[in-house]
């Protein structure tokens, strides 16, 4: 057991015990680093007064008396909580999705997303084209959006569970050519294609 007393010069003295020097070391800089200074200075003088410390162990009959003054002490490092990782603001979709794709705002109705997955596992199209025809009509249907783009195609694809193609735009471009005719650009809306009656009969099993 190690026994530390500090006698300040206004007649106080603060006693400390503790069985490791470690953390007698750590209080005494603490004390001496936060006490407010009018206690540490005598009412004879206002210029850096000194505290007297007497340690010893209970053990043996050692003493020995040391004069410190009230000068930097170690630092104490402060014990800070665990640094936690900020929250995603984008709104993780509940259908299990786990590729990171956020959910365009367009397509944040709960109810919108069950009817739009029943209606592509209704579709259950073949094919890359087949299946962004059916992703255009079933986002229209279920989500009131006017034709969709690459971008809203790989979160539609990921609802409905399906693998992507290699290039969403290339696809697009695919059947919108006039050898297919299954999607049409909008016009005035760059990159944004809609299913056509053509490519519904090609596409869905029932409308």
């Amino acid at each position: 057991m190690v026994k530390v007393s500090i006698s300040l010069p206004n007649n106080t003295q603060i006693t400390f015990e503790s069985e490791e020097s470690e953390v007698l070391h750590e209080v005494v800089g603490m004390v001496l680093r936060d006490l407010p200074r009018d206690l540490m200075q005598s009412p004879s003088d206002g210029g850096g007064n000194t505290a007297v410390a007497t340690a010893g162990k209970s053990n043996t009959s050692a003493l020995s008396t040391a004069t410190s003054t009230p000068g930097p002490a170690p630092a104490v490092e402060p014990n800070t909580p665990a640094a936690t990782a900020p929250s995603n603001p984008n709104i993780e979709p509940a259908s299990g999705i786990s590729d990171g794709t956020a959910i365009p705002s367009e397509f944040l109705s709960e109810s919108g997303r069950a009817a739009y997955i029943a209606f592509c596992q209704n579709a259950n199209p073949l094919g890359d084209m087949r299946r962004v025809v059916v992703a255009a009509e079933g986002a229209n249907r279920h989500f009131g959006v006017d034709g969709v783009n690459a971008e809203e195609l790989g979160w539609l694809f990921n609802v409905a569970g399906w693998r992507k193609p290699g290039n969403f735009t290339q696809t697009l471009r695919n059947a919108a050519r006039s050898k297919f005719g299954w999607l049409e650009r909008i016009p005035g809306r760059s990159g944004r294609y809609a299913a056509t009656t053509l490519g519904l009969s090609k596409t869905l099993l029932s409308s």
